[in-house]
């Protein structure tokens, strides 16, 4: 059994990074100008919000959840980063005061998920209509913009946002694969059952792993924010799908217990490769979810079709 889940975790994988190959390979000769690095750089530099919150998202799915209010508690953060930084709060307690935003509203979708019993589906579908009626009260008639320097490096350029990409990316894969809680996450998202009866704190676990998803999000709202230089608490509308979308699009299972951040990164480059292209072909945006669509589509039933049998 463990030698079959180890041959599909490998499988998916180097299908996932393949399938990212052949599209690279495809705009590249259809769009001579796809082939230049000005857009390759574009393409990394357009990923890192989207990976770091991803990160986030894949952590909870391995552990068998599921988090749509990701994209609001990016918009709550930004808000609350914003307004902090209008107020000229240093902004060092302003980026933590935000990220401590992500990871108390993700706690709280962890507590009432194991709490009440609510699926993961419905408790955070809540939290997201929630987190975003927050988002508007606070950023409600502000002009948030024109932030400190300070501030705006952390997403400026191409230096900084990867760099915490980088940093976001090797923790989390350091949690994952050194550590009990990425362990635990594996096994919850495996069989809560036989997990629990292994001495697992599902209950705890699980909140833990919806604060990362929350924090991580955060991170990429400040990210975010810094580079546009400006607040706004209309921001992250459908990012949540983007996010699932990548981490299922780079081979992590929808049903728990099986992928990895390194696949992650796979899915978020597939997504923004196909959007680089399809504007490189002159696509319309339409067409361009059409195409993503059918990837997550494939993706899931994929996962599905080669999931070892339990």
């Amino acid at each position: 059994m463990k030698n079959s889940l180890m041959q599909s975790r490998l499988r998916q994988g180097m299908q996932s990074l393949i399938g990212l190959v052949a599209i690279f390979a495809v705009f590249a000769i259809l769009a001579p100008s796809f082939r230049q690095w000005s857009s390759i750089r574009t393409i990394l530099e357009q990923s890192t919000v989207l990976a770091i919150m991803a990160a986030g998202s894949t952590v909870v799915l391995i552990s068998g959840g599921l988090d749509l209010s990701i994209g609001s508690i990016l918009a709550l953060t930004t808000c609350v980063v914003g307004s902090s930084l209008l107020e000229s709060m240093p902004v060092a307690v302003a980026v933590l005061f935000g990220v401590a935003t992500g990871a108390l509203v993700g706690a709280v979708n962890g507590i009432v998920i194991t709490v009440t019993r609510i699926p993961s589906l419905v408790a955070t579908l809540g939290m997201m209509m929630i987190a975003r009626g927050v988002a508007l009260m606070v950023g409600a008639g502000k002009d948030m913009s024109r932030f400190p320097e300070s501030f705006q490096w952390l997403g400026s350029g191409f230096v900084g946002p990867v760099l915490i990409m980088a940093l976001v990316f090797s923790t989390m894969a350091f949690v994952l694969g050194k550590t009990k809680l990425g362990f635990d996450a594996y096994a919850i998202g495996g069989n809560p059952e036989v997990a629990r009866l292994a001495g697992v704190s599902i209950w705890r676990n699980r909140i833990i792993y919806y604060a990362l998803g929350g924090l991580l999000a955060s991170v990429a709202s400040i990210v975010e924010t810094a580079r546009l230089n400006f607040a706004t608490p209309n921001r992250g509308e459908g990012m949540e799908l983007q996010a699932i979308a990548a981490v299922v699009i780079g081979g992590t299972s929808m049903f728990g217990g099986m992928g990895g951040v390194g696949r992650t990164i796979i899915g978020v480059l597939i997504i923004k490769t196909l959007e680089a292209g399809l504007i490189h072909l002159r696509v319309g945006s339409f067409w361009q979810r059409v195409a993503i669509g059918v990837v997550i589509i494939l993706a899931v039933w994929l996962d599905r079709i080669q999931r070892p049998k339990e």
